[in-house]
């Protein structure tokens, strides 16, 4: 039984050595990075209106975050939900900011499927974001599956990913520029661990193929730094510079520096990393390009085939556009 609290220092960043070893996630959890996914879920919160969630629910009594990190949400949820039972899972046992009565951790890695160990049919919300470099690209179908089934009648479910694609709004980013190479080598080797780095581009269509339906879509174009016209996007902007420049450090460094394929010389040497990064994140602060990465957001129902008409203001959704689902 591997000590799931060993860590191991790579690089200067300290990871979940079971992680590594086991090649499950190759992001680091340092002081360094709870910090970034601190910052993270506080442009998440604002980008959704001030809200923890999207779908419509009072008061989710039975609440599972999947891929908890350092239990942001988690720990938010508990807090403001003081009634409701939280469950928090991660491969990594994190030590929580705050520890309510209502917040349980439990480690769990989720390319291993939650039949069984979870109660099928009983949360009213799941919640799981950014596990894409974690989750292998064959277990993405049956892990959205897996979580329709723990939910109740009724019951929510919202995934969100990155698509780990920098773009500009106005077409300046080439690629010639470090962040257009940094994207195509960080995707690569992704790729070559077995993970899907598009899959937030597909993530309706996974839900779909796994057999759940009545599916609400939302794609956040997230600014990075000052240059949106919208004062609120403009000051998430701002504090996402941050986010992004220690993402370009935490995301990139294991699995550029171990994946021999990324080109004819093989994996790249600490010192390369260190160059790209630098020069991606100068990019990252440059307002003309306009930059920008999209976030996908999945909200779904558990209706066990019943008629859900969902209501107008769902969402944000102006009047008259209500959604019919079958």
């Amino acid at each position: 039984m591997p000590d799931f609290r060993e860590l191991v220092e790579i690089h200067d960043r300290q990871f979940q050595k079971a992680a590594i070893d086991r090649r499950i996630y190759f992001v680091p959890v340092d002081e360094h990075e709870e910090d970034r996914l601190t910052l993270q879920h506080q442009i998440f919160f604002d980008l959704m209106g001030r809200e923890l969630f999207l779908p419509p629910l009072e008061y989710p009594m039975r609440i599972l975050d999947c891929g908890a990190g350092f239990g942001n949400w988690a720990c938010a949820m508990a807090e403001y939900f003081e009634s409701s039972q939280v469950t928090a899972i991660d491969i990594y046992p994190a030590v929580l900011p705050e520890s309510s009565d209502n917040l349980e951790q439990q480690i769990w890695n989720l390319n291993d499927t939650l039949a069984g160990t979870y109660e099928r049919g009983y949360y009213d919300l799941i919640h799981s974001r950014c596990v894409g470099p974690g989750i292998t690209r064959s277990r993405w179908r049956s892990y959205v599956r897996d979580l329709s089934k723990l939910l109740c009648r009724h019951g929510w479910l919202q995934v969100a990913e990155y698509y780990y694609n920098i773009q500009s709004d106005n077409g300046r980013l080439t690629e010639s520029h470090a962040l257009y190479k940094w994207g195509t080598l960080y995707r690569g080797a992704q790729e070559a661990l077995g993970r899907d780095p598009r899959v937030a581009r597909n993530l309706k269509q996974q839900l779909v193929e796994a057999g759940l339906h009545d599916v609400r879509e939302h794609v956040f174009r997230v600014p990075i730094g000052g240059w949106h016209p919208d004062s609120m996007m403009n000051n998430i902007g701002i504090h996402n510079v941050c986010n992004i420049d220690a993402m370009l450090d935490s995301h990139a460094i294991w699995p550029l520096t171990h994946v021999n394929r990324l080109s004819a010389a093989g994996a790249w040497t600490k010192e390369q990393v260190s160059w790209l990064t630098a020069a991606a994140k100068q990019e990252a602060r440059d307002i003309s390009l306009k930059l920008y990465m999209e976030l996908s957001v999945q909200s779904l129902v558990q209706s066990f085939g019943g008629l859900l008409i969902y209501p107008d203001t769902l969402f944000g959704v102006g009047k008259g556009d209500g959604v019919i689902a079958s």
